[in-house]
């Protein structure tokens, strides 16, 4: 009798054990927003970029910001970065802006915030966020 009662307890608790669902990963512990203001310009006119980088972890970390631009004709522009060591939960609001070349390709550029990736550690996926100015 108490050897019957040991082993169900036992396969009791191991099926308990399994059944406890495993702490959910998150793919990247950071999320990006950006946007750009004026949407459309005049070639030659100043383009001014917002973005803002979220600490979705539970721990510190930090992270490489970084703004392109690629016009239709497949120039890139790097318009600068930010190096950044987050709290979790924090929210970081980061502005730039640039001047689009006098003899700059007409027609729809695309502005980037990506990041690089935490120091110490590679993220699982390097998020981007990205919108588009009209240049005219």
């Amino acid at each position: 009798m108490r050897n019957r009662l040991m082993k169900s307890m036992l396969a009791l608790a191991c099926l308990a054990l399994v059944l406890v669902p495993l702490p959910a990963r998150a793919q990247s512990s950071t999320s990006l927003f950006v946007s750009v203001n004026p949407t459309s310009v005049l070639a030659g006119e100043w383009v001014r970029v917002t973005g803002v980088v979220v600490n979705n972890s539970t721990s510190k970390v930090r992270v490489t910001v970084t703004f392109t631009a690629v016009d239709p004709c497949g120039t890139k522009m790097d318009l600068g970065y930010n190096r950044l060591a987050m709290n979790p939960g924090d929210q970081v609001l980061i502005t730039t802006a640039y001047p689009t070349s006098p003899d700059a390709c007409r027609g729809t550029h695309t502005v980037t915030m990506s990041t690089g990736g935490t120091k110490g550690k590679t993220a699982a996926s390097s998020p981007n966020a990205s919108a588009t100015v009209e240049v005219l």
